[in-house]
């Protein structure tokens, strides 16, 4: 039961993280998140794919390619709204905003960098 609570609160920091981080145009912060939600998924089956494009994105934010970092983000807003399809009751709609946030994100950067 508390391991549900801790990843419930886990999501909530992170979504509130992310709002924060598109309002104010920054990624200060981030590599903590993505380096929670590596851990975090890396125990859990069926997100492999999620957790290397976090440790992808992780990279690209840390090379400024913000190419990369859009695709990416983009990547993993499409996957995270899949993947609360597996999701129960209030997680579901808590990982759905995830990946709305994600998606949101990655416009703002798209914007931010240009599209090639």
């Amino acid at each position: 039961m508390s391991e549900t609570k801790s990843e419930e609160q886990h999501l909530e920091k992170t979504i509130e993280a992310l709002e924060n981080s598109i309002e104010k145009e920054s990624a200060t912060g981030s590599s903590t998140s993505i380096n929670s939600w590596i851990k975090t998924l890396s125990d859990h089956k069926g997100y492999q794919t999620i957790v290397h494009d976090l440790e992808k994105l992780k990279d690209a934010i840390a090379d400024k390619d913000g190419k990369k970092v859009y695709t990416l983000l983009e990547k993993l807003g499409n996957e995270t709204v899949k993947a609360a399809e597996k999701a129960d009751g209030k997680e579901n709609a808590a990982i759905k905003k995830l990946g709305k946030t994600l998606l949101k994100g990655s416009k703002l950067v798209e914007k931010l960098v240009g599209k090639e």
